[in-house]
């Protein structure tokens, strides 16, 4: 069995410094994790290039190691902290909806983890005499107790040793700053030596500091036993666990892309990755030039013997000639050449568990060509080498991959996938396929432990490390049927928790109805929900038991989503209805220039030509509106139609004649929203939670050709987005969010792209989140970075792959256009204000929330059936 010390080798830590008991001393840096696409081709050659630089400034340092670790999220904590910003008014909502996606996500994923990637690299500064080194390993040896504590005071207060390693600790965090290397804190130092001796039980954090603290000797206070059935068992106050290190036994002959780390991320369950690295001599009897000559005379000799006698062995042994060749080669170029251990770690339960994961690992490794071995007699060599404090030496021989240093970097050392915010609302999952699902969004879902959380409203905020847009405006946009309209009014639900004003423009009127349907389907149980509170009323007396008792039996009848529900301000325009007759005149909502030029707007798309043609009528319509408008300011009520009634008395035939026909033409049509004599109220914008839908309105296709009957509806949506505008600058100081459904149409006329673009440029400063829906990407597309947009999902849409790659400035290629091609109904290509791209797939979880998403109503029993 290979050989390794078994005791606990930190005698003192300072800092991010630990000291062994040999004397030597190591450095521990966490390093982030830098967020890249698996389709960011580009992106991963340049990281892996910068890491190469970083690790070949090591080479002094002779060995150094890397420690991916999965760290637990705390849940509880972040969504504790996003109810904080939840309105007072939906926080039962909030409250309901945030407990049972925490529910759903710890019974359908487990433990929710990051990835943590952590370096220990030793010092060479030490200036402690040989006599101290000696006493220290004596100490340890001897006298664990009572002497190191003696040793260990005499250092830190007589000697401080740590200073002697501060200039070469400060050039090493130089070093390290390519890849934001950070020096971790005294506390982390400590507890990551600890964490080796936790793996798969459920400890206390701030317990487990605190102890080592206290004294360095609890790092290693578990009892570690072999198991006849090759895993180690651990032991402690907190229970038992099972733990296994599987090795890897060979690399492909071939590592570009490999990528093992972007694999082994995508393991259904947490995993420890540890790799520890040793620069190869360059000189001298066991040199790698020394080592390549003897095995080049070995792979001749054997080549001879194979041609001789006809074996099978030639095609091997070419291949170690290649191989050796390439080495050569990289030798006389003064290449830098490492080996290395590289090592999985699961913990579990259960041995079957245990299997479990080793049998996965292994298959998965398999496919792209690592060789994972079992390691079974080996195991404490393996759990205690993979310690932060060790080092790999030359003696260390089981297991070692040798390779140029630039091809150990193919591994994908330092990245993770991430989207979206880390204090955020769940909204699915990130999608590691290339593949199709086949429609089956819930084995995307069931394939990925990678949870996307988001809050809108994080866009436009300052001091956030990593963003790199302040761009509050967001999009929707894809094929019809893919699941836009889901995903919107997820996010609606979502944000209108939060303290902000929320508004859905709904140009199909759809919303409300369903709503309705579900609130009315929930509240016929409420009769029996009341009766279960009665009866628990008079059966406890506790009032703190009784409270959650209550709460849980409102929880069974959906009282928090009908409690939602009936705070929403459901507003449906019907122009058949008088009262809605001016809700949306720009004389009732609006005042000065914004009104003036809107009016100006609606009147060019009534009239047309008419309007534009002769410049005397236009004159006159704006020396009525000017008049109107002074009127209005006098407190007299008035609209559009006073501006038009007005002309008709005009003494020009021409201008009477047009003004009558614009009269004509808002009569009983869906213009009699926009265009009003001002005796009823505009649409309230103080309600919190508005949800404004049109009844009636006939809205072009994207590739349809503007007919009269469009116009009128178009003119509706010109106010609407008017109203949009007004509605997100009025307050600056007062976060809003619009959801404008159908948005595509504002591109269909330059004076519905004009309104658009200044909805857009409310934006960062007046803290408005406008959230556009739209069929193509060319609606999003824009030069003007003050117009972009800093979160973006495009669902698939056949005809734009390409199109929405270059948006997403992702090479376009066989792999990246499957990639897009191949997402199944529910799944689109998400960007967020950080830059990170991913394909994730869509889920608000909760089936008693997500039907009221619903929109395809039918009367049809078996149209669901499957074929």
């Amino acid at each position: 069995m290979n050989k390794v010390d078994f005791e606990n080798r930190v005698i003192s830590v300072h800092d991010n410094l630990a000291l062994r008991d040999d004397g030597s001393v190591i450095a521990m840096y966490e390093v982030p994790a830098s967020i890249i696409s698996s389709m960011d081709v580009e992106g991963k050659i340049k990281f892996k290039k910068r890491t190469e630089a970083v690790f070949a400034s090591l080479a002094p340092n002779l060995s150094f190691d890397i420690g991916m670790l999965p760290v637990p999220i705390n849940l509880e904590e972040r969504f504790g902290a996003l109810l904080e910003d939840c309105a007072d008014d939906t926080y039962d909502m909030a409250l309901y909806f945030l407990e049972k996606t925490n529910e759903d996500l710890y019974g359908s994923i487990g433990q929710l983890i990051n990835y943590k990637f952590f370096m220990t690299i030793p010092l060479k500064s030490f200036e402690v005499s040989g006599d101290i080194k000696q006493m220290l390993k004596d100490a340890w040896a001897r006298f664990k107790e009572k002497a190191v504590a003696v040793v260990r005071q005499t250092l830190e207060f007589e000697m401080n040793w740590y200073e002697a390693y501060e200039k070469a600790n400060r050039d090493l965090e130089l070093n390290l700053s390519l890849i934001q290397g950070r020096k971790t804190t005294k506390k982390e130092t400590g507890f990551y030596q600890r964490v080796d001796y936790l793996r798969g039980l459920n400890y206390n954090r701030d317990e487990e500091i605190a102890s080592i603290e206290s004294s360095v000797q609890n790092i290693d206070d578990t009892v570690i036993e072999p198991l006849s059935n090759g895993v180690i068992g651990l032991k402690n106050s907190y229970g038992k666990s099972l733990v296994k290190v599987l090795p890897i036994a060979n690399m492909p002959n071939v590592v570009n892309n490999i990528h093992l780390v972007e694999h082994a991320q995508k393991l259904p369950f947490p995993i420890e990755v540890h790799w520890k690295f040793h620069f190869s001599k360059m000189k001298g009897a066991f040199s790698l030039a020394s080592k390549g000559e003897r095995a080049s005379d070995r792979i001749k000799e054997n080549q001879i013997e194979a041609y001789e006698n006809g074996s099978n062995q030639k095609g091997s042994l070419a291949t170690a000639r290649i191989i050796l060749d390439e080495m050569t080669d990289g030798v006389d170029n003064r290449e830098l050449f490492v080996n290395y251990l590289a090592t999985f770690v699961v913990a579990g339960q259960s041995m079957r568990e245990v299997n479990y994961y080793k049998k996965i690992i292994q298959s998965d490794m398999k496919d792209i060509g690592v060789q994972v071995v079992s390691g079974m007699s080996d195991q404490l060599y393996f759990f205690y080498k993979n310690r932060f404090i060790e080092q790999l030496e030359e003696k260390d021989k089981y297991c070692i991959q040798a390779m140029k240093l630039s091809s150990a970097c193919e591994n994908l050392f330092f990245t993770s996938q991430k989207i979206g915010s880390d204090i955020g609302f769940p909204i699915g999952r990130i999608d590691h396929a290339v593949e199709s699902w086949v429609g089956d969004y819930k084995k995307a879902l069931a394939s990925s432990t990678n949870a996307v959380f988001l809050n809108l409203f994080q866009a436009n905020k300052q001091g956030i490390a990593g963003k790199i847009t302040d761009n509050p405006a967001f999009a929707i946009v894809g094929q019809t049927g893919e699941g836009k309209s889901f995903l919107t009014k997820g996010l609606f639900l979502c944000h209108s928790l939060l303290k902000a004003l929320t508004l859905y423009i709904d140009p199909k009127n759809e919303m409300k109805a369903q709503y309705m349907k579900i609130k009315a389907k929930y509240e016929a149980d409420f009769p029996k929900m009341e009766f279960e509170i009665e009866q628990a009323r008079e059966a406890i007396e506790d009032e703190e038991q009784l409270y959650w008792v209550i709460r849980g039996i409102e929880y069974k009848y959906y009282k928090p989503v009908v409690d939602y529900i009936n705070n929403i301000h459901f507003v449906s325009l019907d122009a058949k209805e008088e009262s809605n007759h001016g809700a949306l005149d720009p004389l009732v909502f609006l005042h000065g220039d914004a009104c003036k030029k809107i009016s100006v707007k609606v009147t060019e798309e009534l009239l047309g030509e008419k309007y534009t043609k002769e410049d005397k009528f236009e004159i006159a319509f704006l020396e009525s509106l000017d008049a109107v408008m002074s009127e209005r300011e006098k407190g007299k009520k008035v609209g559009l139609l006073n501006v038009f009634e007005r002309l008709l008395d005009s003494t020009d035939e021409m201008i009477s004649t047009r003004a009558n026909l614009a009269l004509r033409k808002i009569k009983n049509s869906q213009m009699e929203l926009v265009f009003s004599h001002g005796k009823n109220s505009a649409v309230d914008m103080d309600a919190r939670i508005t949800v404004l839908g049109v009844t009636g309105l006939n809205l072009p296709k994207a590739d349809e050709k503007i007919t009269s009957d469009h116009k009128e509806s178009l003119i509706v949506m010109y106010a609407l987005g008017e109203f949009c505008r007004e509605f997100g600058e009025r307050d600056r100081t007062q976060e809003t969010i619009i959801f404008v459904d159908e948005a595509w149409f504002f591109n269909k006329t330059e004076i519905g792209a004009s309104i658009l673009m200044s909805m857009k440029r409310v934006g960062r400063s007046q803290n408005n989140f406008l959230g556009l829906i739209t069929q193509s990407i060319s609606d999003v597309e824009t030069e003007d970075d003050s117009t972009a947009f800093g979160t973006i999902f495009a669902f698939r849409e056949p005809t734009e792959t390409d199109k929405v790659l270059k948006y997403f400035k992702l090479p376009v290629e066989e792999t990246t256009q499957a990639w897009y091609d191949n997402m199944t109904k529910g799944q689109c290509i998400m960007r967020d204000p950080f830059g990170r791209t991913a394909r994730i797939t869509v889920d608000f979880q909760l089936p008693e929330v997500t039907v009221l998403f619903d929109t395809v109503e039918t009367k049809m029993k078996n149209t669901r059936a499957v074929a």
